[in-house]
C-alpha cells in the first residue's frame, strides 16, 4: 500500500549554496531524483534561517527556488518545490518573521521551528507558544534531538495541547533494535503524538531525502491509519492551511 502513497517533504535543505544543505544545483537535482524515487512529489524547501545561517537572503532563497522549480519541470513535471524556512528561534525572530524576512511553509500560517538541541523546556514551551500567540502553528522541528524532552511524553503531551505540532525526521524510525533514539520516535507514534514525518535532507549521501523506508517501519509497528493519518492527511491539512 505505503508504494503507491505520494508524499509532501516539508522539511528539506535542498536549496543550492544558500546553507550547510545541497552544495550545488548539480547536488540539488540528483537529491530531487532521489526524493522521486521515494515517492515525494511535493517539497518544501526549508534553508536556515537565524543562528546557522546569519547571512540568509530570502531573496536570494527565493531567486534559487524559480531556478530550482524551473530545472524540475523538465525532470519531473509532476514534482512540486515551494519555500519555507527552519526558523531557529530567538529572541526577536517572530518580528523577522512578520517582516517577510523568514518564511512559513508554503506561505501557510504553519512554521518549521527549532531550538538548541540542549535547550531547556520552559524555552521551548514559551518560545513556541509566542508563535502560537502571534497566530503561528508552529512545527517543533527533529523533536527526538531535544534533550529536555527525551523519555518525558508528559513535557511533549503539554506541548501539542498548547497548539504546537511535532515533526520527526525520517532517519530516527532508521535505527538498529537497540537505538534509543529509534526507540523513542516509535514511543512517540505509539502515543499518537506525532504529526509530520521529514526528511530534512542534507546531500545525497549521509543525509538523503530517505522516507519510504521509515513509512514501511511504521506500517510494520503500527495501525495503517495512523500512519496514513501522518503521511497523507496532515500534510494535506497543511497544504490547505487547516487545522490539523
Amino acid at each position: 500500500m505505503s508504494r503507491r502513497w505520494r508524499y509532501m517533504d516539508i522539511h528539506t535543505h535542498i536549496l543550492p549554496g544558500i546553507d550547510d544543505g545541497s552544495a550545488s544545483m548539480e547536488e540539488t537535482l540528483r537529491m530531487l531524483q532521489q526524493a522521486y524515487a521515494e515517492g515525494i512529489r511535493v517539497l518544501i524547501a526549508t534553508p536556515h534561517y537565524g543562528k546557522w545561517n546569519p547571512d540568509y537572503d530570502r531573496k536570494k532563497a527565493e531567486d534559487l527556488c524559480r531556478q530550482v522549480r524551473k530545472r524540475l519541470a523538465a525532470l519531473h513535471s509532476d514534482m512540486k518545490i515551494f519555500m519555507g524556512n527552519e526558523i531557529y528561534y530567538a529572541p526577536g525572530v517572530l518580528d523577522d518573521l512578520r517582516a517577510g524576512k523568514a518564511a512559513t511553509l508554503g506561505g501557510t500560517d504553519y512554521a518549521l521551528v527549532e531550538f538548541s538541541a540542549k535547550a531547556e523546556y520552559q524555552e521551548l514551551y514559551q518560545g513556541l507558544r509566542d508563535f502560537v500567540t502571534a497566530g503561528y502553528r508552529p512545527i517543533l522541528a527533529h523533536i527526538e534531538r531535544y534533550q529536555c524532552l527525551a523519555k518525558e511524553l508528559d513535557l511533549v503531551r503539554d506541548l501539542v495541547e498548547n497548539g504546537v505540532y511535532v515533526q520527526v525526521n525520517a532517519r530516527g524510525f532508521l535505527g538498529g533494535k537497540f537505538d534509543k533514539r529509534t526507540a523513542w520516535c516509535l514511543k512517540l507514534f505509539e502515543n499518537d503524538l506525532i504529526h509530520f514525518i521529514a526528511s530534512d535532507c542534507h546531500n545525497c549521501e549521509s543525509r538523503a531525502p530517505v522516507l519510504q523506508q521509515a513509512v514501511e517501519k511504521l506500517l510494520s509497528h503500527g495501525p495503517r491509519e495512523a500512519v496514513e493519518r501522518i503521511v497523507q492527511n496532515n500534510v494535506i491539512q497543511l497544504a490547505k492551511n487547516k487545522y490539523i
